[in-house]
């Protein structure tokens, strides 16, 4: 085998696993990370990729249909630094990996938390923001611990 099979049985692998893994935590695992970690929850998140100018791309996810793609450079815009890092802790990816993941998998969790073309009821957590605080939140410690 040449160094490019190498290199594509490598990426392959760790495709693969990634995909394993997202499979384990079930479509519902970005969302609850997003409910643990984004201030103010996926529909924060959603709210973000909407104002970066993806709003048709996030109405596609929730309505009936095929999911319109997001690049994961508009997921690294709207992820605050330490919010990425701990997505990356929870979802077991380095933290320069979740904006990809995101792109690839978030359109299906959210098919799955809008069943009926609006987003059900997320659960909320200590960690996120409380709307309208800015600065540091739970989540920006928590990831700074669990960057350390």
């Amino acid at each position: 085998m040449g160094v490019l099979g190498s290199v594509t049985t490598i990426f392959g692998g760790l495709g693969a696993r990634l995909e394993r893994a997202l499979d384990a935590k079930g479509a519902d695992g970005l969302a609850l990370a997003a409910a643990k970690f984004f201030p103010g929850g996926l529909p924060a998140l959603l709210d973000a990729l909407r104002a970066e100018g993806h709003g048709a791309a996030v109405e596609s996810w929730l309505g009936r249909g095929p999911n319109a793609a997001v690049p994961a450079e508009a997921f690294a815009r709207v992820l605050p630094p330490a919010v990425a890092a701990a997505f990356a802790h929870d979802l077991g990816l380095r933290p320069e990996r979740v904006p990809v993941t995101l792109a690839q998998f978030l359109p299906a969790a959210v098919d799955v938390e809008s069943p009926d073309g609006t987003l059900r009821p997320q659960p909320q957590f200590s960690t996120q923001a409380m709307p309208g605080e800015p600065g540091t939140t739970e989540a920006t410690r928590a990831a700074k611990m669990a960057a350390e």
